[in-house]
């Protein structure tokens, strides 16, 4: 194959422009070709740039200082019919695609997942959302998806993988875009990602995947050295010859029924704070790429005495109702796939250090029954930025996207006051890269669900270091931060077993 860089085209071309730029470049017809990047170029008139790959014969005829050959890896498995059962706890990105990776090198697979699939558990956050009846088993944080399906579904991340395409050309095989391939930041939609999680669960069970929907683990069935040799839940004993744990990070009952069996579990740093929400025209003025007629994001850094940051920002998107537990409050942030709510939000964080707290759940947990203990209901606490700054509380500038309704909060009591100081400074901080940050914004909360505080700590086989047999895997075991992150944890360990344990070289 051929690997052609620097394509350049205005931004309000098509897919046909960019075929026959291709093909006068190699001055031949093309069958197809695959669009491997793209980017914007904003210095002079706004342009796209192309890179792509071309399937053609006498590819040394083309080459040049912009085209070059590429091979391009064959990521799958050899399918060996292996005498093994690996059972998965979690089918969040991390489980989905283990489970994925080991049915392709021939592995037994069974899933077990304490929430429903997706169409029923749509329902069952539908009706918290519209009547603020919450089922602890069904919601943002549990079931088919993990709690990314109710999210932006965000495909970026800063690791370096090959198996990112893999990933990648996964999710476009079960029915995502193809512009997740090549496009800056990535995204599916939570409307569509719930499909294509769908649809590869279909073909997992087509393939011969088990699947336990609506059945958590309980208990760990161990050997006198503490090698797992299974798993119980509610309904009955299951054994295995692997254990691999995507359990998400709020999963605290499971994590406290590992403790109870001794499994090796360390704290780790968190970060607390609130979702802020602004008119998207007012994110998409400062962006350089608003040449582009979409949503634009912003990604804000702040390094005081402790950092904090924006994450996980939703352009055109809505503030939800993350809570997984009665008579609590969390926010999370979702957007569609077309990003045309009109309104951006993102979480602002704060560093929590593993030294501020004893137990994480706990810490968390307090501050979400305070929350829900102010309010009254699941109505998220607000405020609007400036009068967050000022000590002031007045009504907000603009509704909030939050589906249940909020009641004015001062934020001033819900932090410590040296956390508060270095977030009203980052704030300022923000205003400055993003002018109307403080002014034209307002703040819903609290956001406590970022991240898990405990790591099983794992050995470099990616065993936790005292109980072989179990492969503690992605952000609930301290190990992903994202549906990327986390997918490329699964497929880590589920590539650990096939090469270590099989026959097949990766090579």
């Amino acid at each position: 194959m051929l690997l052609i860089s620097d394509i350049k085209l205005k931004i309000d071309h098509d897919e046909s422009d960019l075929r026959r730029k291709i093909e006068k470049i190699l001055h031949h017809k093309l069958n197809s070709f695959e669009i491997v990047k793209r980017s914007l170029d904003a210095r002079k008139e706004p342009l796209y740039v192309y890179t792509v790959l071309v399937d053609i014969a006498d590819e040394d005829r083309y080459l040049s200082r912009n085209i070059r050959k590429y091979h391009k890896p064959d990521l799958k498995p050899e399918y060996l019919k292996r005498n093994e059962t690996c059972i998965i706890g979690g089918y969040g990105p991390s489980g989905i695609f283990a489970a994925y990776r080991l049915m392709e090198a021939g592995y037994r697979v069974i899933v077990f997942e304490k929430g429903k699939r997706i169409k029923e558990r749509q329902k069952d956050v539908e009706r918290f959302f519209t009547d603020g009846i919450l089922d602890e088993n069904s919601n943002v944080q549990f079931g088919e998806g993990g709690a990314g399906t109710f999210s932006d579904a965000k495909l970026t991340t800063r690791i370096k993988d090959p198996y990112i395409d893999y990933i990648l050309d996964i999710f476009i095989r079960h029915g995502a875009a193809k512009q997740i391939k090549y496009v800056n930041h990535a995204h599916i939609g939570t409307d569509e990602v719930r499909k294509v999680i769908a649809d590869i669960t279909d073909y997992l069970v087509s393939k011969g995947v088990e699947f336990h929907f609506e059945e958590e683990i309980s208990d760990l069935l161990l050997s006198d050295d503490r090698t797992i040799k299974g798993v119980k839940t509610a309904k009955d004993t299951y054994y295995c010859d692997h254990l691999l744990l995507g359990i998400g990070h709020s999963a605290y009952k499971t994590v406290q029924m590992l403790k109870e069996k001794g499994v090796f579990i360390e704290k780790k740093d968190i970060a607390v704070g609130f979702r802020v929400e602004h008119d998207q025209k007012l994110i998409d003025e400062r962006q350089t790429s608003s040449l582009i007629e979409e949503a634009n994001e912003y990604f804000l850094r702040y390094k005081g005495e402790k950092g904090v940051y924006s994450f996980c920002m939703c352009p055109g998107g809505m503030v939800i109702p993350a809570m997984s537990d009665n008579n609590t409050i969390v926010t999370n942030g979702m957007s569609y796939a077309a990003r045309d709510s009109g309104v951006a939000n993102s979480a602002i964080l704060i560093q929590i250090t593993k030294d501020e707290f004893t137990d994480g759940y706990d810490y968390l947990h307090a501050l979400e029954n305070k929350a829900y203990a102010y309010s009254g209901s699941y109505k998220a606490l607000s405020q609007n930025i400036a009068d967050f700054i000022n000590g002031d509380l007045k009504e907000l500038i603009f509704p909030s996207t939050y589906p249940l309704g909020t009641v004015l909060y001062d934020f001033n009591n819900f932090f410590s006051a040296s956390d508060l100081q270095i977030i009203k400074e980052a704030l300022k901080d923000f205003d400055h890269k993003i002018p109307g940050f403080i002014a034209s914004g307002i703040m819903v909360g609290p956001e406590t669900r970022s991240s898990s505080p405990v790591r099983i700590k794992r050995n470099a086989d990616y065993e936790s270091i005292n109980t072989p047999r179990l492969y503690p895997m992605g952000e609930g075991a301290g190990y992903g931060g994202g549906i990327m992150s986390c997918a490329l944890d699964g497929i880590r360990i589920a590539n650990g077993l096939i090469f270590n344990y099989g026959k097949v070289s990766e090579n």
